[in-house]
């Protein structure tokens, strides 16, 4: 059963500085007609276990209440969510009962990015001055609906200051929503404008020990941070290729969320049979699973596996080489301090089953609330 996040359409009313789809959205159109999708739900759909749309603006492309609404009625068994930058508020609230009730009635999970507590920052960081508002809306308009939210902030040095930290926190408890945290990726390459966005290992560090020492880790559904930090049933492996993919807005389809450039876009919606091709070896050895050499006898070897796939092609364009956040190596000492993750049999998220990220809530929130 798969996991899919699936980029419908390449618009957004944003231009973020670190925006990692922007390679993927060389067009402001929505690119696959709904006959192409509905074919490829017809004849997929006992394989799809969850759908979270996300990559451009998905509340603007023209056909995604169409393709949400026939999937929810024909395949109701497949799990549906969105990542949307708050439009989806905009949307509901202009939209007509057709639009209102296929929201209240389809979308099972609503994954709102917030970057910063504070309106001012998040709207400079997303430049754009109602950015945030739309995100506040729709976690207003979820909480009526009762619909589970996440607010997902892209982790960097800035967003993983403890104050920051502390106001997501606030606005999660507010609206009952559960926190997610993305750590940036440099997906057009390693440059002087990426670097800005590259978050240090003592910052992500620092602030996991915070988060866990006030609030409650979920999960750290990321190989190398969950085999160092996290023990026993907690500790996860990368889903990339094997039970997550990514479908771009032309039909794509690549291993991962992260690695969308042309050496990974072997197959494509269009084509025939192709979740039989996905299972083929050709498709997975896309991603090159092998233990890198420098992680053979690493105490982590087996749970680690050599980091998280995504993190360590965008660095090195090499897989052999183990992750880029890898504290160890023959001249380091590292003193780790295990996290206590929270044995919550409640908790449940589309986004934990097809990319490395990690969740958190605060110790009152019920992870439950709206239900999957």
């Amino acid at each position: 059963m798969w996991n899919i996040g699936w980029g419908l359409t390449s618009k957004c009313n944003l231009n973020c500085s670190f925006c990692y789809s922007k390679t993927v959205r060389n067009a402001d159109a929505d690119i696959v007609d709904f006959s192409i999708i509905k074919t490829f739900i017809d004849d997929n759909f006992h394989l799809v276990n969850s759908v979270n749309y996300g990559t451009g603006e998905s509340t603007l492309c023209n056909g995604w209440i169409k393709i949400l609404g026939y999937i929810n009625e024909k395949f109701p068994k497949i799990i549906q969510g969105i990542t949307t930058n708050g439009y989806l508020g905009e949307l509901y609230n202009n939209g007509d009962i057709y639009v209102k009730e296929t929201i209240t009635n389809c979308l099972a999970e609503v994954d709102v990015s917030i970057d910063f507590g504070i309106r001012e920052k998040h709207n400079g960081f997303r430049d754009n001055s109602f950015v945030y508002d739309w995100a506040i809306r729709t976690l207003e308009l979820c909480h009526e609906l009762k619909k589970r939210t996440t607010i997902v902030f892209l982790g960097t040095n800035d967003t993983l200051q403890f104050s920051n930290i502390d106001s997501l926190f606030e606005l999660a408890k507010k609206y009952d929503s559960i926190i997610r945290l993305n750590l940036y990726r440099p997906v057009c390459g390693i440059t002087p404008q990426t670097k800005k966005f590259i978050p240090d290992f003592a910052t992500i560090t620092n602030a996991l020990e915070h988060i866990g020492q006030h609030y409650k880790i979920l999960s750290i559904s990321d190989p190398l941070f969950s085999s160092i930090f996290t023990h026993g049933k907690n500790i996860h492996t990368d889903p990339s290729g094997l039970s997550g993919i990514r479908i771009l807005p032309d039909g794509s389809i690549t291993p991962s969320t992260y690695l969308v450039s042309n050496e990974f876009k072997k197959l494509n919606i269009r084509t025939k049979n192709v979740f039989e091709l996905l299972s083929k070896k050709e498709f997975i050895n896309l991603i090159d699973r092998s233990i890198p050499q420098e992680c053979v006898n690493c105490e982590y070897e087996t749970q680690c596996q050599g980091g998280t796939f995504d993190r360590r092609y965008l660095w090195y364009k090499d897989f052999n080489k183990k992750d880029p956040y890898c504290p160890f190596g023959k001249d380091k000492t590292v003193n780790i301090k295990k996290l206590n993750i929270t044995s919550d049999a409640c908790f449940n998220s589309i986004h934990d089953g097809y990319l490395p990220t990690m969740f958190f809530s605060d110790k009152t929130t019920n992870v439950n609330f709206g239900g999957i």
